[in-house]
């Protein structure tokens, strides 16, 4: 088959996560929007907390009903130990936006992708992103799809695939990676009802706490779930031999705040965590030659910075906004762009340095 035969989209979006389903649902009253993704499910990922400010982007598509559902806990703040043994309660009740939330991360994900079938976008999972090549008629996107090989020409290349970047590492775009910061942590339930996060640091380190969605609590013993995450470089994490949830619970007790969560838990129902990225990194290049990336894809946050998924919502919408008004082939769009993240990054560098500061 020719290339002018292959099937044709104007806009591929590689990732099927928060940013590409919000870039997809953004641009598809515009352009044809094909949504490629390895997952046939959302994966789960426990922890996950959502700014006010997004339920800003979510009106503007008419989604705002979706955070809505109980599964999505509303926050009612953070206690911060952050450089105190006395704690400082960060609430939302000046925010103009409202409150915050703590997400079922893959429900959330499963809504966006039931929002996009709606839409009538197209979607293709599970999906393994082969090959990407440049052409005259635009980029020839390999991709494979129930055990066959398939192909596709797209005007444009969105890479919404998270830390892994997989369009832009076949572009041979470098990460920078500018910490080690690694996470491992623990979920168990707690006879506790109040769904305030916590953030705790220690000489090397730093600690998290939040609630989670559980639908098979014993509301009569245990009303919450929750997930313990530890913060640290690998080196340190390694040498502490965390095999079990015990071990890691054991190191939590003694934790500025999270003494007062470990008593009310039910330590038979403590699970274990694999180790995950948590650092901040960056691609050298976010944009190239009708090619996007956004979100973790470009630009990945430290977590204390809470800032991850809506950063995933907010350069979705960029980008689409920038798409939409200057058409998908302006050769200004890639510098607009890459300024517009370039900028994002340096912001938040300057504020993690001084969060940071406040207990160097």
């Amino acid at each position: 088959m020719t290339e002018s035969q292959l099937p044709k989209t104007q806009v591929v979006i590689i990732g099927s996560g928060i940013g590409g389903c919000i870039a997809a649902l953004a641009l598809a009253p515009y352009y044809s929007v094909t949504l490629i993704d390895k997952d046939a499910e959302p994966q789960n990922k426990v922890g996950e907390s959502l700014a006010p400010a997004a339920i800003r982007i979510l009106k503007q598509l008419n989604l705002q009903h979706l955070l809505s559902d109980p599964r999505h806990i509303v926050s009612q703040g953070t206690l911060s130990y952050w450089g105190s043994d006395e704690p400082t309660l960060i609430d939302n009740l000046k925010n103009p936006d409202g409150f915050g939330w703590h997400l079922d991360r893959a429900y959330f994900e499963k809504q966006l992708r039931e929002a996009c079938y709606t839409a009538n976008i197209h979607t293709i999972w599970p999906a393994q992103l082969v090959d990407s090549t440049k052409t005259s008629h635009g980029w020839k996107v390999t991709y494979q799809h129930n055990a066959h090989a398939h192909q596709l020409i797209s005007d444009i290349v969105i890479d919404a695939s998270g830390r892994h970047c997989v369009f832009a590492r076949q572009q041979g775009i470098a990460r920078h990676q500018f910490d080690k910061l690694m996470s491992i942590g623990f979920t168990a339930n707690l006879n506790i009802t109040k769904n305030v996060a916590v953030i705790s640091h220690t000489d090397d380190s730093w600690w998290y706490s939040a609630p989670l969605h559980q639908n098979d609590l014993n509301a009569g013993i245990y009303q919450q779930k929750r997930i313990f995450s530890w913060y640290a470089e690998p080196h340190i994490i390694k040498a502490a031999q965390i095999h079990t949830p015990q071990v890691l619970l054991q190191r939590a007790q003694h934790v500025t705040g999270l003494g007062a969560l470990i008593s009310q838990l039910d330590h038979s129902s403590a699970t274990l965590h694999p180790m995950l990225a948590a650092n901040s990194s960056k691609l050298e290049s976010c944009s190239g030659n009708a090619w996007f990336a956004i979100g973790d894809s470009a630009i990945s946050f430290d977590p204390l910075s809470s800032q991850g998924m809506f950063n995933a919502m907010a350069s979705a919408m960029q980008l689409s906004e920038l798409l939409i008004n200057n058409g998908l082939t302006h050769t200004d769009n890639r510098h607009i762009y890459q300024q517009q993240v370039d900028k994002i990054w340096q912001s938040y560098l300057a504020h993690r340095a001084l969060y940071y500061k406040m207990v160097s």
